[in-house]
């Protein structure tokens, strides 16, 4: 599926809507009152909104829109499975599970695979295969339902034109986060972008709109569904993330830039999930690009342990991993003034999970802070902790219970999170990862 911090979540089979906007009724306004009930009528339609998409966004030249397909829930389900299996081993899926397992996000017996597709089958309506260079639309949709995720793919047809989108939202080992906010970048300018082109038949444009609260509303609760609703909530709000703060970034582009401003864009996008939810950190004169951060080799320090993933929260990953145990609005404060991280998940074959994550702040206040949330969070994770905690300088924290040891330390703008570690090695690797960073923030 999309992402892979990390989750694949619907990244297996590139851009595809899992909502159809709930702007159909618009569209039937300036649609010939006619039922669309094959793919030569869909593409009859589709040839002058993708030329009409094409003049939004600048383009001169686009060509021809893409063959439609229509095709079955189980049709889609088949094409997915095998996108899946190209895209990412079962080891690499099982790396992701054990991921989400250790941070408390999924459930230790967790059929990841089969969630993901399943959620895949239920919410995918529509997508744009840009191997395969089609567009393939649901056919148990509504005829204007159809129409409506038909402009939504036209507009990934005309991004493939101008990126190859294969490349662009590849997975990337390591940078789970880049990854997520390239996608918010294509799903959220296609959002925007079908959003303007309903507009216009009102001789409206996006831009004036006040805001996009009642779409972005409209977008959270589109998403039903049983497979859904039974998802763990983090699986649900990773879902939705592309298109929820992904159309709130692409609106604030388009309230500065006309839509051919994208194309610098894709040349150099967002690299992280803080500049797609405070667009001013990409699009503002004081651009603000996370800081790269590493982890020293720590399988010395860590015998008998394997290395499960090693790779970037965000601050969307961090402020929902906290929230899921301080609560949402919580972990949001607390991953506010996020400049990088670097966390990695080891096993220990006794069904534990050691975690070493390195988080770098705006300022030594906003450091101060979330280390007082880590505190809380650890406390919050492992309750029979609470009475063996021992205070330590610059308001970290030491945990220690037999043979496993957890701690919070901070040093100026860094802040560290050592989980489930081995007692008699713990503070030899909080030594060795602090020996091996400068002492203050870098810019």
């Amino acid at each position: 599926m999309r992402r892979r911090w990390a989750v694949l979540f619907v990244l297996a089979c590139a851009p595809a809507v899992l909502f159809v906007l709930a702007c159909a009724p618009a569209l039937l306004a300036q649609s010939q009152a006619q039922t669309l009930d094959s793919s030569r009528a869909l593409e009859a339609l589709a040839a002058p909104i993708y030329q009409q998409l094409a003049a939004l966004k600048g383009m001169t030249s686009p060509g021809h829109p893409p063959p439609v397909l229509l095709r079955s829930r189980e049709d889609n389900r088949r094409f997915m499975e095998q996108e899946m299996n190209r895209r990412y081993s079962p080891a690499r899926i099982e790396a992701e599970r054990k991921t989400l397992v250790a941070w408390g996000l999924i459930p230790t017996d967790y059929d990841l695979r089969t969630l993901f597709l399943d959620l895949m089958q239920e919410q995918i309506s529509a997508y744009y295969d840009p191997r395969a260079k089609v567009m393939v639309v649901g056919d148990w949709l509504p005829p204007e339902q159809q129409r409506a995720a038909l402009i939504h793919e036209l507009v990934h047809a005309l991004q493939d034109r101008e990126i190859a989108l294969d490349g662009f939202i590849s997975p990337d080992p390591g940078r789970g986060d880049q990854l997520l906010a390239r996608q918010a970048l294509i799903e959220g300018e296609a959002v925007a972008l079908t959003i303007d082109f309903l507009l216009k038949v009102q001789n409206m444009d996006i831009t004036m709109l006040p805001d996009l609260s009642n779409t972005q509303g409209l977008i959270a609760t589109s998403a039903g569904g049983p497979m859904i609703a039974k998802a763990p909530k983090f699986l649900r709000d990773l879902l939705l993330f592309p298109y929820l703060e992904g159309v709130g970034f692409a609106y604030q582009l388009r309230k500065a830039h006309p839509w051919s401003a994208m194309s610098a864009l894709y040349r150099d996008p967002p690299r992280s999930t803080a500049q797609i939810m405070d667009p001013a950190k990409r699009l503002g004169a004081l651009r603000e690009d996370p800081v790269p951060l590493t982890l020293p080799g720590l399988a010395p320090l860590l015998p008998g342990r394997t290395l499960v993933s090693d790779d970037e929260m965000g601050e969307f990953g961090l402020g929902a991993v906290i929230g899921l145990h301080l609560g949402e609005l919580e972990g949001r404060r607390a991953a506010i003034g996020w400049r990088g991280d670097r966390f990695q998940v080891w096993e220990d074959g006794g069904g534990g999970f050691p975690i070493a994550c390195l988080i770098m702040l705006r300022d030594e206040q906003v450091a101060a802070t979330l280390a007082g949330h880590l505190r809380d969070f650890v406390a919050q994770r492992h309750p029979g902790l609470a009475a063996k905690m021992r205070a330590g300088g610059g308001g970290g924290a030491t945990w220690s219970d037999g043979g496993h040891a957890s701690l919070v330390d901070r040093r100026g703008a860094q802040v560290l999170l050592l989980e489930h570690m081995p007692a008699a090695t713990i503070e030899r690797v909080r030594d060795t990862i602090w020996r091996s960073r400068p002492a203050g923030p870098r810019r």
